[in-house]
């Protein structure tokens, strides 16, 4: 047998039970203890994957899908629950894994308190005990999910604050649970974004005055570990700016049922439309009055708030040299009379070095130019290694020639170790010249396999290397002499593209060898 594999799992839901022998640790020392306590399996190599948090209704768990990775690749053998639940809440799916997929992988499946093991049910269904207990593991999760939903929507409507962050400008009470209060470091900040807007000051405005007087933004208060990620200045700009102004949250207004889930033990939520949501007006203390919310809310019910336009391959590609943020497109429309790019951090940095903006006319054209001769250069380069490849051909039959040589020469030991024996046992090799030349056998049996394994290694390397160069040449010669730049195209072969005030253009290229030419 492989070794052994435990799976502990612990759910949301069973973390707010009080019985502590569903604890992950309990898991553990139960299932060590079974192991133990079994001479077939007791010695055995033992792999340990873990689930915390992760319900049961669901396969996409980390640990279990390494769990099955491993599985898949033959590494394991027999594989230990403390009950069917933790392995999976599903009836049907792990009715499939019980009946269908470890039968036929030869995986051995051991729910301890269920008292279930696959080997006493070889070549036979679930029994019609542990299928009914599968069912009632389905049910139940089924059962706790509308509990589970019941009790959150229970505690909402009751005014109490069961969400995770507070909005800005609040935070949760350390005195009564499940309330918000007022952090007066931050409601400052949301009184004067209002107050000059009140003033005639439009988002991009507002960004730049936070900006220049330096006032911290959200993530730079609650997070300063994470204020400058990726080497970018954090700051405000219009769309959190508009954040706040949009946000009735500042009203007292709690509104809650703005999603709901796709199926028990989803984590994508549907949106559900805002004349749907559920408010609990005057549940906490207000920010600004109603009247001054109207006047310089942005947001309006029947405003269209879809995105119109042209779509542009570069976008989410296409960065500013000067501040490291994206460039927005800016399609034809209004008093745009031409298409181009802009910073869209450079209203509220004012950074000198920003690329302000950059014709999109102009920057296509540049792209396109600079990944023809990429390729042509790429498509040359791998015609001058043709003499290379030819050599990988011959690297990979010799190769496999050496990896046929180990298995020929294996069998040949095998059937000398054969031979050797029914000798020994009629008579004709004495015992000690028997161990001797059955030693030898053994240690050159030994020395084989290890060579075979490693020109394996070397033979699935260079059959890598060999399948690589081949797609290259594929993609090089398909999209050799481009007129157009596509979304597909831009998606294979361009990783970013950095733009700069003077109108360089700097490409990184998502080939192998992720080269950067710059123009």
């Amino acid at each position: 047998m492989d070794k052994l594999a435990i799976y502990l799992r612990l759910s949301l839901e069973d973390a707010d039970d009080k019985d502590e022998s569903n604890s992950i640790s309990s898991q553990r020392v139960m299932l060590h203890a079974y192991i133990r306590g079994n001479e077939e399996l007791r010695g055995k190599e033992v792999s340990e994957f873990c689930d915390d948090g992760y319900s049961g209704t669901s396969m996409e768990r980390p640990g279990m899908q390494r769990m099955l990775k491993e599985i898949r690749e033959n590494k394991i053998g027999c594989v230990l629950v403390k009950d069917m639940s933790r392995f999976s809440r599903d009836y049907i799916e792990l009715g499939t894994y019980m009946n269908q997929i470890f039968p036929f992988m030869g995986v051995r499946f051991i729910a301890v308190n269920d008292h279930y093991d696959s080997r006493d049910h070889a070549g036979s269904t679930t029994p019609i005990d542990t299928a009914f207990q599968t069912l009632l593991y389905d049910l139940y999760s089924k059962d706790i999910s509308v509990k589970v939903k019941a009790s959150f929507e229970n505690k909402c409507a009751s005014g109490e604050y069961v969400f995770g962050q507070a909005p800005f400008g609040y935070e949760k009470s350390r005195e009564l649970k499940n309330t918000v209060v007022v952090n007066e470091k931050e409601a400052e900040i949301v009184r004067y974004i209002f107050a000059l807007a009140l003033r005639g000051n439009g988002s991009t405005q507002i960004a730049r005055i936070l900006n220049e007087k330096g006032i911290l933004t959200k993530t730079q208060m609650r997070h300063p570990e994470r204020a400058d990620k990726d080497g970018r200045m954090q700051a405000w700009d219009h769309v959190s700016v508009r954040a706040v102004l949009n946000n009735r949250f500042y009203l007292g207004e709690m509104a809650y049922g703005k999603s709901k889930r796709k199926s028990v033990g989803s984590k994508n939520g549907i949106a559900v439309p805002m004349e749907e949501w559920k408010v609990i007006p005057d549940h906490h203390e207000p920010l600004v009055t109603p009247e001054d919310y109207e006047k310089v809310c942005l947001f309006r019910k029947d405003a269209d708030t879809s995105r119109k336009g042209e779509k542009n391959p570069l976008v989410g590609k296409l960065f500013c040299g000067g501040c490291g943020y994206s460039m927005t497109y800016k399609p034809i429309r209004g008093k745009n009379k031409y298409r181009r790019f802009e910073c869209r951090k450079h209203a509220v940095l004012q950074i000198p070095e920003c690329c302000t903006y950059f014709s999109a006319d102009l920057l296509e054209e540049t792209v396109l130019m600079m990944l023809n001769r990429e390729l042509m250069v790429r498509g040359n380069a791998v015609k001058e290694k043709q003499s290379l490849v030819s050599f990988q051909k011959s690297c990979i039959v010799r190769t496999e020639k050496k990896i046929a040589d180990c298995k020929r020469r294996k069998k040949e030991l095998q059937a000398e170790a054969d031979a050797l024996y029914e000798s020994y046992a009629c008579g004709r090799v004495s015992a000690e010249s028997y161990r001797q030349k059955a030693d030898s056998i053994k240690e050159q049996t030994i020395q084989l396999s290890a060579e075979a394994d490693a020109q394996g290694e070397e033979l699935e390397q260079l059959r890598e290397e060999y399948r690589r160069a081949e797609e290259d040449m594929k993609q090089i010669i398909r999209y050799s002499h481009l007129e157009m730049l596509t979304q597909e195209v831009v998606d294979i072969f361009i990783k970013k593209i950095h733009v700069y005030k003077d109108k360089r253009v700097e490409i990184m290229w998502n080939f192998r060898e992720n080269g950067k030419e710059t123009e």
